[in-house]
């Protein structure tokens, strides 16, 4: 047997932390939204927002 077992990771660097946040109804549809817009996870959604979003704090 393989000692691994699961999936593997998308990506280099594997997410380890958590984060639970809540939400109305109206701002999960809209990540919904522009996840299946964009064709990302909701994840990768959000994460592409922070970086929209740092990018605008550093000019």
């Amino acid at each position: 047997m393989s000692p691994r077992t699961g999936r593997p990771p998308l990506q280099d660097v594997s997410r380890t932390e958590k984060l639970n946040i809540r939400l109305t109804k109206q701002e999960k549809q809209d990540i919904e939204y522009c996840s299946e817009k964009l064709n990302l996870s909701r994840t990768d959604t959000i994460i592409k927002g922070i970086g929209l979003v740092k990018k605008e704090i550093e000019k």
